[in-house]
C-alpha cells in the first residue's frame, strides 16, 4: 500500500488561536448595516492568519468576534504545499475551528480530495469530513473513499470510517475501520476488512499492512485465499510479496489442489508450500473418496523439491495414522513420496480389526492412497485377540516379518527368522435352536525358521511350515499358564487413537 494520504486537512499552523484574523485586501469594503463591527469585503478579498492566506470574492468579517464568512471561490493556501478550495467557509479566531462547506477540495502536491463539508478543530490538531470523501492520487491510480474521516495532525494520522474503500493498481482494500500513519506508512484495521490482489485476497477483523514490505499482521481471526489454498489462523504474519506466513492458534491450510488439510496451533509456511512446519496439535488429513488420511504429532514437517516435486513429510512426538481400518501409534515417522515408504520408528503399534503388529520399527508402502505391506525389523510380534475372549491370544513371533495388506486388512504374514507361532483353532457348535457358536479347540504351538500365515476376517485361517517346524497341540484344558504368553507380549488396545471427525 503506498502512502496514499499526506496531509489534506487544515494544519494547525494555518489559524492560530494567539493570532487575530486581518483583513489584507479587497476592491471593496464597507461596514455592514445589518451586523455591528462587522465589515463587508467584496472583490478578490484576502484575509491573513498566523502566515496562511484565505480568498474568497466576499467576506463577511464579525471583527469583535474575530469570525469571517467567507463566499464563493474560497481558497485556503499556506506556502506551495496547502491549497484548499470550498464555496463557503466560517473560521472562528478564538476557538480556532473552521467549517468548510459545498464542493470541498483539497490539493497538495501528492493528493485531491473532495468532498461535502468538512471541520478542523485547530486546539485539538483534528479535521474531519462526516459526508463522504473521495481522495485520489495525483501521481498514480490510487483511490480511497469512505463516509466518514479524521487526521490527527500531531501523530501524522488519519482514520477513516464506514465503507472505506482504496482502490490501487496492486491491490482493492475494503474495510468498516481503518488508520494509517504517515511517519511509518501502516494500515491499521479495526474492523472487518478485504485486501484484493491480483491473484489472493485476505480477510480480517484487525490487523496491520505494511505496504512497504507487503507484510500483513492479522489477528481475531484472519483468512488467506489464494488458487488451491485457503490459509487461516487466529492470528496470522503474511508477506505477499514472498509468499512468506506464520499462524497461531487455530491454524488451517487447505490445499485443494492436493486435497491435504493442515491444522496445528502454529503453523510456518514458505513460499509455494514448499516447507509447512506444523507443531502444537498438529494434524493432516488427505482427504479420498473412500477412506481419508489422518496423520497427528506434536511437530509434523512437510517438504516439496520444486525440481523434482517430491514430497517429505517428518512428524515427531505422539504420532498417530490412521487409513480406514489401520491404526498406527509410534514416536517419529518419515514418509517419501518418492519410494513410497512410511518409515515408522521407536515402538511402533499398527491395529486392524482385532489383530495387534508391533516391532521395534516398521516400514509401510503407501501409494494410490492405500497400505500395501509392513516389514517389521526387530522384536517384531503380531496379536490376534479372540472375540469375547480376554485369556487366549493368536500370537506370531519372530526377528523379521512381512505383512501384507489389501483394503486395510492384513491378508497375510511371512516370518523369516526365528519364527513362532501360537494359535487356537476353532470349531464351530450348532446348538439345538441351530445358533452357530465358535470355540477354541486348543492351543497350536510351532517353532520354525519361517513361516507364512494367512488370515480371514481378523482371524488365522492357514499356517504354513518352510523349513523343519517342531511344536506342540494342547487341549485347552491342558495349556499351562506360562504357555499362554510369548516373551515381550503386550496387549495395548488402550492405545489405539479414537477415529476424529474431518476437519
Amino acid at each position: 500500500m503506498a502512502l496514499f494520504l499526506s496531509a489534506f486537512f487544515l494544519p494547525q499552523s494555518v489559524f492560530s488561536q494567539d493570532n487575530l484574523v486581518r483583513l489584507v485586501f479587497a476592491e471593496d469594503v464597507v461596514s455592514s448595516v445589518e451586523f455591528p463591527n462587522t465589515t463587508v469585503a467584496k472583490g478578490h478579498v484576502e484575509f491573513n492568519h498566523a502566515g496562511s492566506r484565505l480568498f474568497c470574492d466576499s467576506a463577511l468579517f464579525f471583527q469583535d468576534k474575530d469570525i469571517v464568512h467567507a463566499y464563493s471561490n474560497v481558497q485556503i493556501n499556506q506556502g506551495d504545499t496547502v491549497n484548499l478550495f470550498c464555496d463557503s467557509l466560517i473560521f472562528d479566531g478564538k476557538t480556532n475551528i473552521s467549517k468548510l462547506y459545498s464542493n470541498v477540495r483539497f490539493r497538495d502536491n501528492e493528493y485531491l480530495m473532495v468532498t461535502d463539508s468538512m471541520e478542523y478543530d485547530g486546539n485539538r490538531s483534528v479535521g474531519a469530513y462526516k459526508n463522504h470523501a473521495v481522495i485520489t492520487s495525483r501521481n498514480d491510480d490510487l483511490r480511497l473513499t469512505s463516509i466518514k474521516g479524521y487526521y490527527y495532525s500531531n501523530s501524522k494520522t488519519f482514520f477513516f470510517k464506514d465503507s472505506v474503500h482504496i482502490k490501487d493498481p496492486e491491490y482493492e482494500l475494503f474495510s468498516d475501520t481503518l488508520e494509517f500513519r504517515t511517519n511509518t506508512s501502516d494500515a491499521h484495521f479495526h474492523g472487518p476488512t478485504t485486501i484484493l490482489f491480483d491473484s489472493s485476497n485476505v480477510q480480517c477483523k484487525k490487523g496491520i499492512y505494511f505496504s512497504k514490505k507487503d507484510l500483513v499482521q492479522l489477528w481475531n481471526g484472519a483468512t488467506i485465499n489464494e488458487p488451491g489454498r485457503r490459509f487461516y489462523a487466529d492470528s496470522l504474519i503474511y508477506n505477499q510479496k514472498d509468499d512468506f506466513g506464520e499462524g497461531f492458534c487455530f491454524v488451517s491450510l487447505y490445499d485443494t489442489t492436493e486435497q491435504v488439510h493442515f491444522l496445528a496451533d502454529y503453523m510456518l509456511k514458505k513460499p509455494k508450500n514448499t516447507e509447512i512446519i506444523l507443531k502444537n496439535n498438529a494434524r493432516v488429513w488427505q482427504y479420498d473418496e473412500k477412506d481419508s488420511l489422518y496423520l497427528s504429532g506434536d511437530t509434523i514437517s512437510y517438504y516439496t523439491d520444486t525440481l523434482t516435486n517430491n514430497k517429505l513429510s517428518i512428524v515427531e512426538n505422539n504420532v498417530n495414522v490412521i487409513k480406514g481400518e489401520l491404526y498406527i501409534v509410534c514416536d517419529s515417522a518419515y514418509f517419501n513420496e518418492q519410494d513410497s515408504i512410511l518409515k515408522l520408528h521407536k515402538e511402533p503399534i499398527m491395529w486392524n480389526d482385532r489383530t495387534q503388529l508391533f516391532a521395534d520399527s516398521m516400514f509401510t508402502t503407501f501409494y494410490d492412497d492405500e497400505f500395501h505391506d509392513m516389514k517389521m525389523y526387530h522384536n517384531a510380534m503380531i496379536i490376534t485377540e479372540h472375540e469375547n475372549d480376554s485369556v487366549h491370544y493368536d500370537q506370531l513371533k519372530g526377528k523379521f516379518m512381512t505383512a501384507l495388506l489389501d483394503s486395510g486388512k492384513v491378508k497375510s504374514v511371512h516370518i523369516h527368522q526365528n519364527a513362532q507361532t501360537m494359535y487356537y483353532p476353532t470349531e464351530t457348535e450348532t446348538d439345538t435352536a441351530g445358533v452357530e457358536t465358535k470355540r477354541l479347540s486348543g492351543l497350536n504351538q510351532i517353532d520354525c525358521n519361517e513361516i507364512i500365515v494367512r488370515f480371514l476376517k481378523g482371524e488365522v485361517q492357514e499356517v504354513n511350515f518352510m523349513d523343519q517346524p517342531s511344536g506342540k497341540m494342547l487341549p485347552m484344558n491342558q495349556i499351562p499358564e506360562k504357555d499362554l504368553f510369548y516373551k515381550g507380549f503386550r496387549w495395548e488396545i488402550n492405545r489405539k487413537p479414537d477415529r476424529p471427525f474431518p476437519e
